[in-house]
């Protein structure tokens, strides 16, 4: 007779006993008072060491430490919101070869690719130096510009995803700012892309543009200023974030939101400063 053997794990002493099939139960139990060998539960595996340094400067680069600091989360690049299928598919790619499979959707039109483990993120970064995505901004800069269907929408009276595009062309890079800068642009008074809840928004109103400044959500949220005044091209438009940006840069504590910088300095004084009297 074929005689088949298993390990049966115990809950609470972490030990295992071998059971004999086709051996009735008396025998087993005489077997368990007599002897019982006890042999110690497999273990995970050490997992690597990382410094609080090495979760700062990855945080640089969009990948963020989740829970247990052992598996990590990469964020991504996306201009207003849309993806071509390139990009879908590149974003696919690393999220079955180095995720678990899956990609969440940010509030802000990026995405990002969860439960990379550490050892992992080396080769991930080398893969996608041949891909069509890059990593989102991260840190005290211009973040990834957010922008609604305005261009093709019914509703939309400005070209919002050229103009997202033209943004983050001249101030997707910009870096060492006192805080994180948001920027959002929505194409008609739905104000779809929360145009008021960013650091500068622009907003439709018919064929010309409308800022608000000094807007955050988060835990202390401050619904952004309306500027007194609408520009009427995108040249002046762009002209306008440049100076408001520099300004911010200039005054703005390290730490300080724009929001925050506005009320301890005056939006009135604000304006006189980049040469838009009140």
């Amino acid at each position: 007779m074929k005689i088949a053997a298993y390990n049966i794990y115990l809950d609470g002493n972490n030990s295992k006993i071998t059971v004999i099939k086709n051996i009735k139960l008396p025998t087993i139990l005489k077997t368990f008072t007599r002897k019982t060998e006890l042999t110690p539960m497999p273990t995970k595996p050490n997992q690597p060491e990382i410094t609080d340094a090495e979760i700062a400067k990855l945080k640089e680069s969009a990948i963020f430490a989740e829970k247990g600091k052992t598996h990590f989360t990469a964020r991504f690049l996306v201009i207003g919101g849309l993806m071509t299928p390139e990009k879908l598919r590149a974003a696919a790619t690393i999220a079955k070869r180095y995720g678990n499979g899956t990609v969440h959707l940010t509030t802000r039109q990026g995405f990002e690719i969860p439960h990379i483990p550490y050892k992992k993120l080396p080769l991930m970064r080398k893969t996608l130096e041949k891909l069509p995505i890059e990593p989102a901004r991260s840190g005290k800069c211009v973040r990834s510009i957010v922008a609604c269907p305005g261009t093709y929408c019914k509703f939309g009276g400005i070209d919002t995803q050229g103009l997202a595009k033209d943004i983050s062309k001249k101030f997707g890079k910009r870096k060492n700012l006192p805080h994180k800068f948001k920027i959002a642009v929505t194409g008609c008074r739905n104000c779809c892309a929360k145009p008021q809840e960013n650091d500068l928004g622009v907003l439709g109103v018919g064929k010309n543009f409308a800022v608000f400044v000094g807007g955050m959500a988060g835990k202390t949220p401050r619904w952004g200023d309306r500027l007194p005044f609408t520009l009427q091209n995108k040249t002046e438009l762009l002209a306008l974030i440049k100076v408001i940006i520099d300004w911010y840069a200039a005054h703005g504590l390290d730490k300080e939101r724009f929001g925050a910088t506005i009320e301890r300095i005056g939006l009135s004084n604000m304006l006189v400063d980049i040469g838009q009297t009140p």
